[in-house]
């Protein structure tokens, strides 16, 4: 259930595709400290690479919307706010994995993944303010925009 005032977040990972080499160290980097394996499917941050159209990559992340229709949907709670990033992120020990904020996203592909494992859904949670992918980007196509 979404509060009455959404304070906004810190930030949100803006992307520039333009120059993204499509390494995919981001994700490697992401779902290695989330989950402690290296598994892209597991990331909270998507990369597709179109190596016949120009090697033209897309990155797909959490905006951290102003109105997130996400949180609307979460009926469990699990999808909230966090206390010192305002981060619209997700609580796995709560979450029931039903994926109601998966379709409620307006983003498509949707930027929250299901981890069929452990049966949770998973967003970007901002690393707490500090954004690994943003650090080990080589590239420098990630950064952490601002509000």
């Amino acid at each position: 259930m979404k509060p009455e005032y959404l304070p906004p977040p810190i930030g949100f990972l803006a992307a520039n595709p333009e120059i993204c080499s499509g390494c995919r160290t981001c994700e490697a980097v992401c779902s290695l400290s989330h989950e402690g394996t290296v598994r892209p499917a597991l990331s909270r941050i998507g990369i597709i690479t179109y190596p016949f159209d120009g090697y033209r990559s897309d990155i797909y992340t959490c905006g951290q919307c102003e109105d997130p229709r996400c949180l609307d949907a979460c009926s469990t709670g699990a999808l909230h706010i966090d206390e010192v990033t305002k981060a619209r992120v997700i609580e796995p020990e709560t979450c029931t994995g039903c994926r109601s904020c998966m379709d409620a996203c307006p983003e498509r592909p949707s930027r929250i993944r299901y981890d069929k494992d452990k049966g949770v859904c998973v967003k970007c949670d901002l690393c707490g303010g500090d954004p690994l992918c943003v650090k080990y980007c080589m590239e420098g196509a990630l950064c952490l925009g601002k509000v």
